[in-house]
């Protein structure tokens, strides 16, 4: 009697969960993680999607390529939180990070000490060493090659990198300047003083020059954000995604 109770209940429990995930299927935040690529070491690189999957609006986040640089971690699980379910004719693709392995152990660089935001092609650069080494050829790292993937099957109109501690948004020397200064005045972090050169070899650079994505860095300031600032951060990204409605 005992074993035919718990098994009934153990349906019903099964049965509840089936109509839960049914209830859910069609918000954000119950898009599944899909992994894109592995770092040196193994450890995945995964994306989720938020917001509306069927449109045509393409938008990437991702949180950190260096791994000394986390703080971008919080806006994007803010952007797969509840505020995502406000998202509303754009499809984002987040990333929490990049380089899992350099995230694992406080280093700005991968396991093969390069630095990623290096070692893609445009204006790659092979003389680079030290903090900014730049790898053996263009692509060498496992990690650039999966957002090479993503980036060529996708074909983003917009990407948002996160970097630290400099706490300012970098605007570019190009038409993506705009979508910068707009992304400034709703977060509150301010442009530099001058446009900014696009970095040899940078993840970027390639993907303004391959794709003409409106590609720009943000560089957070080299502490925690407070919970606010998260909010406005989450918030600027939508905001500047309106803008190539």
């Amino acid at each position: 009697m005992n074993l035919r109770f718990l098994a009934a209940a153990a349906l019903a429990l099964l049965a509840l969960a089936g109509v839960a995930a049914a209830a859910g299927a069609g918000s954000p935040r119950s898009q599944p993680q899909s992994v894109i690529g592995e770092s040196v070491k193994g450890r995945p690189i995964a994306v989720r999607r938020v917001g509306d999957p069927k449109s045509d609006l393409k938008v990437l986040v991702v949180g950190s390529i260096h791994g000394d640089e986390t703080q971008g971690h919080r806006i994007v699980r803010r952007l797969r939180g509840s505020y995502g379910e406000r998202i509303k004719g754009a499809d984002f693709w987040t990333i929490t990070t990049v380089n899992p392995d350099g995230v694992a152990t406080g280093e700005r660089r991968n396991a093969h000490g390069v630095d990623l935001n290096r070692n893609f092609s445009h204006g790659f650069d092979p003389t680079l060493d030290g903090g900014y080494n730049s790898g053996p050829h263009p692509f060498s790292e496992p990690e650039s090659k999966a957002m090479k993937r993503l980036s060529k099957r996708v074909r983003f109109d917009l990407a948002v990198w996160y970097h630290q501690p400099w706490g300012m948004t970098l605007v570019p020397c190009d038409r993506t300047s705009r979508y910068a200064r707009r992304y400034a005045r709703v977060s509150g972090l301010g442009p530099g003083r001058e446009c900014d050169v696009y970095a040899p070899g940078s993840a970027i650079s390639w993907q303004r020059h391959r794709f003409g994505t409106a590609a720009f860095v943000v560089e957070l300031p080299g502490r925690r954000l407070h919970a606010g600032e998260v909010r406005r951060h989450a918030r600027a990204t939508v905001a500047v995604a309106r803008m190539l409605k």
